[in-house]
């Protein structure tokens, strides 16, 4: 499906290409140990099975649901990548620290953990489901940050996903303040991360429209718009 939108982008892809393909020998991740969150469903999982495509050597799965992550590994079954299930919270401060600690030294964080709260108004939303959006979508990352950063190795990279519809005018995207506020506050700590750290290469990016949990909660419908792949 192309954009429904006028778009700057000569060549619209919703799958991946030979140029950016996991599988392009090019792009080999070998020898390398990549830590995702979220990794149990959604773009977390798909991730996950690009990296395994791509030969990385370590793949370490961290979600809050155990049984979701034991089918993302058995869904990695008979790549070169050794595996490891770490059923925990993304915003749980101690167990991220141990993670970390047992991990040791990495080369990729995706930072894919995400929650979206019911849509509604400001003044009509539950507090406890409007917060639990900064609790994961910004909350995480500082955790995931102190965890992880200081055992990066040289020339790592750290991501988290941006919402493109935060760059929308808020009449576009009734309801959705508690999660949209959040991603953009996230994109933000992003830019901090990326100057405080030099030598770790740090990076919001959008992955496109994928059809996710997160997504259907927002209440957008897959059928109107042009999906992608999630595999970036």
């Amino acid at each position: 499906m192309q954009p429904p939108f006028p778009s700057p982008t000569a060549t619209w892809h919703n799958e991946s290409y030979d140029a950016i393909n996991p599988s392009n020998a090019g792009l080999s991740q070998a020898g390398k140990t990549v830590i995702i969150t979220g990794a149990g469903s959604g773009i977390g999982r798909a991730t996950a099975l690009a990296f395994a495509k791509a030969d990385a050597a370590r793949l370490i799965l961290i979600g809050r649901t155990e049984s979701t992550l034991e089918e993302t590994k058995k869904l990695l079954a008979g790549s070169k990548s050794e595996c490891a299930v770490y059923p925990v919270s993304a915003t749980d401060e101690t167990a991220m620290h141990d993670i970390a600690k047992q991990v040791g030294a990495w080369d990729v964080l995706v930072l894919a953990a995400a929650h979206i709260s019911s849509p509604s108004k400001i003044v009509e939303a539950s507090l406890q489901d409007w917060w639990a959006d900064y609790e994961t979508n910004v909350k995480s990352i500082i955790i995931a940050s102190q965890a992880f950063i200081p055992s990066a190795k040289p020339g790592a990279a750290l991501y988290t996903l941006a919402a493109g519809a935060a760059a929308l005018p808020p009449a576009y995207t009734p309801g959705l303040s508690g999660y949209l506020v959040s991603k953009t506050a996230q994109t933000k700590i992003v830019e901090f991360l990326a100057a405080e750290n030099p030598d770790l290469f740090a990076c919001a990016v959008h992955p496109g429209m994928v059809d996710t949990g997160i997504f259907r909660g927002s209440g957008a419908d897959p059928s109107q718009l042009p999906m992608d792949s999630g595999e970036w």
